[in-house]
């Protein structure tokens, strides 16, 4: 048994399309290696935008049920982010949510929220959220170079939040996205891995002497 037909119930990496079963369109192609191992593939397609997703899977006649790859990697992966504070985290998701069922303007003012919700995390609560932008510049939490994107998505957030002729676009609340996910690696997951990090040497440190 090769293939199991539960690895087709995946989110699709390429629209986002979630909770749906993709259609199995081929099972156990083989692919030899440079060193004669033998790797197998089922094509998987998205009944929403029609691309191809590759899943290598086990042996034909084993018992090996496992998925071993997905190609390409899921979007989730892209915005994964460790070490987010559940505050944070609250607005982050739902601005992800939202934008993969395709409202632009929701999602830019998800993401306003989200800075919002960082700048509070580092005890930053100014009234207008231009202020807290700078106040986490001036206190070094990022650096100057970050200034143009938070101004960019704070902009946005405000574009989506009010009712007038000007909208946010799908591609437009992506690129804040992409903004917003590499201001918060900077802000918690860096910190939190190179605190992890710092605790394991001094555990190594300690078991050494």
């Amino acid at each position: 048994m090769p293939w199991d037909e539960r690895y087709s119930f995946r989110d699709c990496p390429w629209c986002g399309l979630t909770n749906t079963r993709l259609t199995t369109i081929n099972v156990d192609q083989q692919v030899v290696n440079k060193w004669g191992e033998r790797k197998f593939w089922a094509t998987l397609g998205c009944p929403a935008c029609g691309n191809a997703v590759l899943v290598r899977h086990g042996v034909p006649d084993s018992d090996d049920t496992k998925a071993y790859e997905v190609v390409p990697t899921s979007s989730h992966a892209k915005t994964a982010i460790n070490h987010l504070p559940e505050d944070v985290a609250r607005y982050y998701n739902d601005a992800l949510l939202v934008l993969r069922v395709g409202v632009p303007d929701a999602a830019a003012v998800q993401l306003r929220r989200t800075l919002e919700a960082a700048a509070a995390h580092y005890e930053i609560r100014e009234k207008i959220l231009m202020r807290s932008i700078e106040k986490l510049i001036s206190n070094g939490h990022v650096t100057q170079s970050f200034g143009p994107l938070l101004h960019h998505i704070r902009s946005i957030g405000n574009v989506g939040a009010h009712a007038s002729d000007e909208r946010v676009d799908q591609e437009t609340a992506e690129r804040a996205l992409r903004f917003t996910t590499q201001l918060l690696r900077n802000l918690f997951e860096v910190p939190g891995e190179l605190k992890e990090l710092t605790k394991g040497g001094t555990e190594t440190t300690a078991r050494s002497q």
